[in-house]
């Protein structure tokens, strides 16, 4: 069989789609840490670093799947789980002390399994003298608890120094956490 110009115009496609090919594998298209970070926020739910959050430290995370939720929350899990609760992560935060010592913070950090399930959670946790957290969307406060969601997840903060230190640390920790879950 003799080669014909289709032949060669078939080679030459080939030849070229091959060096697109690697042209394009070669060249960086993403930020390796955003990338890492990507990743992280997409295997479940997190909380930031302390020192990000203004925290002098926080406790080692503690995990609960689905089947361990009623572990953290005994008696209102049910609520969680009808809206498509799938995992949560769990840490306490110790701010500085100040004239009153040390502030300690609650935060738990809740995935759903979609955006309108985190809000609806979130309204049926709203206190009832909670007002809207300057600088953060979907955030509420009664300067005791902090309710917010990004995405699929809620980060519910309890401070139990109602005070304007407790609600700078609660501020303090959402905003973190809000640029933690930032891609």
């Amino acid at each position: 069989m003799t080669p014909r110009p289709v032949h060669a115009v078939l080679v030459v496609l080939l030849a070229g789609a091959v060096a697109l090919v690697l042209a394009e594998g070669r060249r960086t298209r993403e930020d390796p840490q955003a990338v890492l970070k990507a990743l992280r926020v997409a295997q479940g739910p997190l909380l930031p670093p302390a020192l990000r959050a203004g925290a002098a430290l926080a406790s080692d995370p503690a995990r609960y799947p689905r089947e361990r939720l009623h572990e953290l929350i005994d008696g209102a899990a049910e609520a969680y789980l009808a809206r498509g609760f799938e995992a949560c992560v769990a840490a306490t935060y110790a701010f500085a002390a100040g004239g009153a010592g040390p502030l300690e913070v609650a935060a738990e950090a809740h995935r759903f399994g979609n955006e309108s399930s985190a809000l609806s959670q979130l309204e049926a946790e709203r206190p009832s003298a909670a007002f809207p957290v300057a600088g953060l969307s979907a955030a509420v406060s009664d300067g005791s608890v902090l309710l917010s969601v990004a995405g699929r997840d809620l980060l519910k903060l309890t401070s139990l120094e109602p005070s304007a230190r407790g609600r700078e640390a609660l501020r303090s920790l959402a905003l973190a956490w809000h640029e933690e879950m930032k891609p």
